[in-house]
């Protein structure tokens, strides 16, 4: 429920407000209901309401060698392009940081959240043309890595540009006037205090990569699927509740993997808050 200050601030509107909240909030998540729904069914097509009740799909999907390399490639991308993308997203971060010029810093920032508004298609049609004049990476995953880690990249950049500002702007440089080395100061200065802001690119930048359909379309090596590319040509062939089970499991993963994100962070953010108090106490 909304505090009194900010009812009188909306006034009437709140109810047109609430309303249009509830929609969204139907829109997105009934259609998920529905994927869920039917990936139970005992049909061999999707249907909704199902009929019957029946976890035959899932077994399916966790027994079929082709499913399952699917994922498996889809977890070494997504785990490889991951790393990738921390080093070079946190890297840019902290040499943003030395620039002292404000316009460098805003034209560096921008180069750095450009890929994030390049289209998917257009990103992946370069990559490839431009693998097929190089040939520098081969007929393997290297490419389609390289790329994905690329188009995350700017997820990281983004929050641990966030935790650097938050940082207090003094400690660096009295570090460096006790003498400290600029390595040692990011070892034991900058990374400790972005460590979080670390971990929340990278899951951000894992569930980027692991979802990304386009790339793989254009930059997998021929005979080799990603699991989004595998559940793509799943729907075009048919329909089956393979599909939607295979998507309840991915989405299933996703709330796993940020779920413990979240209580991570929390446990973070108390600990750093009874450290604080223990601190104005002493």
């Amino acid at each position: 429920m909304t505090d009194s200050p900010l009812r009188r601030g909306i006034g009437w509107w709140r109810l047109p407000v609430l309303g249009v909240a509830l929609l969204t909030s139907l829109l997105f998540y009934v259609p998920f209901l529905v994927v869920v729904a039917t990936s139970w069914t005992e049909t061999s097509f999707i249907i909704f309401p199902p009929q019957g009740f029946s976890a035959t799909w899932y077994s399916d999907v966790l027994l079929d060698p082709e499913w399952m390399d699917a994922f498996k490639v889809s977890l070494r991308v997504s785990a490889a392009g991951t790393v990738i993308s921390v080093v070079l997203g946190t890297l840019g971060a902290l040499a943003l940081t030395r620039l002292r010029s404000r316009a460098a810093r805003r034209w560096v920032r921008t180069l750095f959240i450009v890929p994030m508004a390049i289209p998917p298609v257009a990103y992946a049609v370069g990559l490839y043309s431009v693998n097929l004049e190089v040939a520098a990476l081969g007929d393997n995953l290297a490419l389609l890595i390289l790329g994905e880690a690329l188009l995350a990249m700017p997820y990281v950049f983004v929050m641990v540009s966030s935790g650097l500002s938050q940082a207090d702007p003094a400690l660096r440089p009295a570090a460096s006037t006790l003498g400290a080395s600029w390595p040692l100061i990011v070892w034991r200065i900058d990374l400790p205090m972005i460590a979080g802001h670390m971990l929340a690119g990278a899951v951000f930048a894992f569930a980027v990569i692991f979802d990304e359909v386009v790339l793989s379309v254009f930059l997998a090596p021929v005979g080799v699927k990603t699991l989004p590319l595998q559940m793509l040509n799943a729907s075009q062939e048919a329909l089956s509740p393979q599909l939607t089970a295979a998507s309840t499991l991915v989405s299933m993963l996703a709330v796993l993997l940020l779920g413990a994100f979240s209580l991570y962070s929390n446990r973070r953010t108390a600990r750093a808050r009874r450290r604080a108090r223990k601190a104005t106490t002493a």
